[in-house]
């Protein structure tokens, strides 16, 4: 017998009720993945938005140098018989207008990071929404 005719008359044994598995293409890839792991990712993510930023502990001390400056800066004022260098008017004045406009540029990059922080959670609790419609419900 001739390979051709071995090849021909080998005959693979299905029928219609056997499952034939088909390999899935690289992106059709899946892993599987228990209801609870899933819900404790949502939960993570849920407890990632709360969380804030630190920089309002930057922030919350450079007011509190602004705020000293400035009462430091009413005392001079108020006590015009104690005599003070002539240099630490300037430097109070420079203190408080530093900090104060310090700690609002702070305050505006935790806000704009607190944004991007939550649009990027968003983002990401959407995807797995979208993951979730495409099976059906089990549970």
């Amino acid at each position: 017998m001739s390979n051709d005719e071995n090849e021909s008359s080998a005959v693979i044994p299905w029928r219609h009720e056997d499952p034939i598995g088909v390999p899935a293409s690289m992106q059709e890839r899946r892993i599987a993945i228990r209801y609870l792991d899933w819900d404790r990712c949502k939960r993570n993510l849920q407890k990632v938005r709360k969380e804030a930023p630190r920089l309002d502990i930057v922030f919350s001390f450079l007011f509190g140098i602004a705020a000293m400056s400035l009462f430091s800066l009413i005392t001079f004022y108020e006590n015009p018989q104690t005599q003070y260098p002539q240099w630490t008017y300037p430097v109070y004045y420079l203190l408080f207008a530093f900090s104060l406009a310090i700690a609002f540029v702070f305050v505006y990059t935790d806000q704009k990071l607190r944004q991007k922080k939550e649009s990027d959670i968003d983002e990401i609790i959407e995807d797995m929404e979208s993951i979730e419609k495409t099976f059906p419900e089990t549970m």
